[in-house]
């Protein structure tokens, strides 16, 4: 995937990316844009994606066809990248053909949403086409993702009426002409004052009381996001099938049973009938383990530390696991 890309899928995702990216809807806003930038633009790292026919437009500016934020739309970038934008609720339907961006548009696909997240708690049936690695889902940051790229910092969107938000179906922060700092301090008292982070993405889609009461309701979104990120790595490896720890059962059966003191989040243990796997969202790593050691870290996961786990297993056992994955750079 080229630079471009992983630019433009960290700002439609809202995960932090290397730089700003910023999309606009016409590109008689570029020079506006660059006013807003201030006079060191060309030394901050950003990436400007404007409609226009060449895709390399020069002075950090990409030209893109299409609409990156009109759902049942195709977005292009060049010659050899197409994007399809589609709704939520409909991708159940919708073959996946290519790189394509969900979007939740409406209370009608946050509802199928939150539908199929509960399913994936309660049962472990996750919908396939989430597993699918051609896939991304839009504006995470709204659905309890993390928010360390989600302000105005890292990704905006300008509509044509030079309103400015950080995504298409966001509230309006500003217009063209605002300050950099003001955006951001905008966008700082949106999150202050809402219930549950990030309060602007998906302001204009979904009624921010409503989204704040399901997000609230729901404390294990952020480690649903995960999961979903592991089954399409895993998927991208020919594993099409996983369970996942948490969700509908646990590996070791007696932590089921146990209450975890802590939530994995932002690591996760998945098993197969030949393997277990542990998936770290941090740079999206992937480690193959048997069942035994699989259902250690599992533990450790749900226990939070050696001392609480040794209660169910060996500590012996448990400090090899740790310890393994600490040389590898991950605390469990």
């Amino acid at each position: 995937m080229s630079g471009e890309m992983r630019d433009l899928m960290a700002w439609a995702t809202g995960v932090r990316g290397p730089r700003q990216v910023i999309v606009l809807e016409d590109s008689r806003h570029v020079g506006d844009v660059r006013e807003m930038l201030g006079t060191e633009s060309g030394e901050h790292d950003h990436r400007i994606f404007a409609p226009g026919d060449r895709m390399d437009a020069g002075d950090h500016v990409v030209g893109y066809g299409g609409s990156f934020h009109t759902c049942d739309a195709e977005a292009s970038l060049g010659d050899d990248f197409y994007l399809q934008v589609q709704n939520y609720s409909i991708s159940e339907y919708v073959s996946v053909i290519g790189p394509t961006l969900v979007r939740l548009a409406d209370e009608t696909d946050f509802e199928v949403w939150l539908r199929d997240a509960d399913t994936a708690r309660e049962k472990g049936e996750f919908v396939d086409f989430l597993a699918n690695p051609a896939l991304l889902v839009a504006d995470l940051p709204g659905l309890g993702g993390p928010l360390d790229g989600a302000g105005p910092r890292h990704r905006l969107h300008v509509r044509a009426d030079g309103e400015v938000s950080v995504s298409p179906y966001g509230s309006a922060l500003g217009r063209l002409g605002d300050r950099p700092e003001d955006l951001e301090a905008a966008w700082q008292r949106a999150n202050a004052a809402g219930g549950h982070p990030c309060a602007v993405a998906l302001a204009t889609a979904v009624p921010e009381a409503r989204r704040t009461a399901e997000l609230a309701g729901r404390p294990w979104l952020a480690e649903y996001l995960t999961a979903v990120d592991a089954l399409r790595e895993l998927r991208s490896r020919g594993i099409p099938r996983a369970r996942v720890s948490g969700f509908g059962g646990r590996l070791r059966p007696e932590n089921q049973r146990t209450e975890p003191l802590r939530t994995p989040g932002r690591h996760l243990v998945l098993w197969t009938d030949e393997s277990a796997y542990l998936y770290t969202a941090e740079g999206s790593r992937l480690f193959e383990l048997n069942h035994a050691a699989g259902e250690l870290a599992e533990l450790l996961l749900c226990r939070g530390s050696v001392e609480a786990a040794a209660e169910h297993a060996p500590p012996a056992g448990l400090l090899k696991v740790r310890q393994f994955f600490e040389r590898a750079g991950v605390v469990l």
